[in-house]
């Protein structure tokens, strides 16, 4: 790693602080809240969204100047931008129609689906470009060359890959700073198991510098959120760098955080479609974890956390999962 790379993610920091809290100021876009939601968040309505364009943009900015002063950016960091952007468009035409409606409702589940096929559609065209790929398989020292499976398995492996990391980070921005902070967190342990692709690691340290500037906004009481843009663009960098980097297997262990909330959606659905009583007091978990009650049965007690406790306790789970993703390596 460079002393550029490094200067540049620095720089990143307060200006992405700064161009948030502009951008906030500017934006005429306010956030909906869902009626069914935690009752405390109704004072967070109104709250500007869509912020999570400032750091798509500068960490984008800040690869591009890397690459001017040099710094190697081939295909398998231009796949991990397209992933960013292709999610954040998904994201940002979500973030559009909701304040269109004037609701928290925007795309469809299928529709959000359909649009993420075709975004894997188009980031399956760069694989040609990788060379030699190799996975890393956790807690092994063995590597699966990418060329050896079926071009229909790489393709699956991509599209599942993608859906779930886009959506998973989607679902876990529900409280200030949580979904931000948990993405800053999973990006400061892949730069460390990229650091043998200098594109990569480059990448993932700038976009780590962009994040920590959003957060400073964005932690408890946020004065801003990421919307669907940020967190679904976020969410495919993620998948981008980890997929690029060969780490993909790796990635349900390091974003672990991610999926506890993801299982805790489809846990909710299927403990109410069988039993007719929800498991949760509320899915995603972080809603279940904060304080608050409600009108309805379900089977496990919620912890009634204040919201920047849950915030921290998760940012401490999401770390411990970096930890076993680390030496799972």
């Amino acid at each position: 790693m460079d002393w550029p790379v490094f200067a540049v993610a620095l720089v990143e920091v307060p200006l992405v602080a700064w161009g948030t809290m502009l951008f906030a100021r500017h934006l005429r876009a306010g956030q909906y809240i869902r009626p069914e939601g935690p009752q405390g968040h109704a004072a967070k309505a109104g709250t500007p969204t869509m912020a999570g364009l400032v750091p798509l943009l500068a960490l984008t900015v800040g690869a591009g100047v890397l690459r001017a002063l040099g710094w190697p950016f081939g295909a398998r960091a231009g796949f991990a931008l397209a992933a960013a952007w292709l999610a954040g468009g998904i994201g940002l035409l979500d973030d559009l129609l909701s304040q269109r409606r004037r609701s928290s409702q925007g795309l469809s589940p299928t529709q959000k689906l359909l649009l993420g096929l075709g975004a894997a559609a188009v980031l399956f065209l760069f694989l040609p470009l990788f060379g030699g790929l190799e996975l890393e398989i956790p807690f092994s020292r063995l590597r699966l060359p990418l060329g050896a499976l079926p071009p229909g398995a790489v393709f699956l492996l991509l599209l599942i890959s993608f859906w779930g990391t886009t959506n998973a980070v989607n679902l876990t921005d529900g409280l200030d700073g949580l979904a931000s902070g948990a993405v800053l967190i999973v990006l400061l342990g892949l730069v460390p198991l990229l650091r043998g692709q200098g594109e990569l690691a480059g990448l993932g340290l700038v976009s780590a510098g962009a994040v920590a500037g959003f957060l400073w906004v964005n932690c408890y009481p946020a004065g801003a959120f990421l919307g669907d843009v940020g967190s679904m663009g976020l969410g495919g960098l993620l998948f981008g760098l980890s997929f690029s980097g060969g780490l993909v297997f790796l990635l349900p262990l390091l974003g672990g955080l991610f999926v506890l909330e993801a299982l805790s959606v489809i846990l909710q659905v299927l403990s109410y479609k069988l039993t007719g009583k929800r498991l949760f007091k509320m899915s995603p978990l972080h809603h279940h974890l904060e304080v608050g009650e409600v009108p309805w049965p379900h089977l496990l007690s919620g912890a009634n956390w204040p919201e920047p406790k849950v915030v921290v306790r998760l940012w401490l789970v999401a770390a411990a999962f970096v930890a076993v993703g680390t030496f799972a390596v």
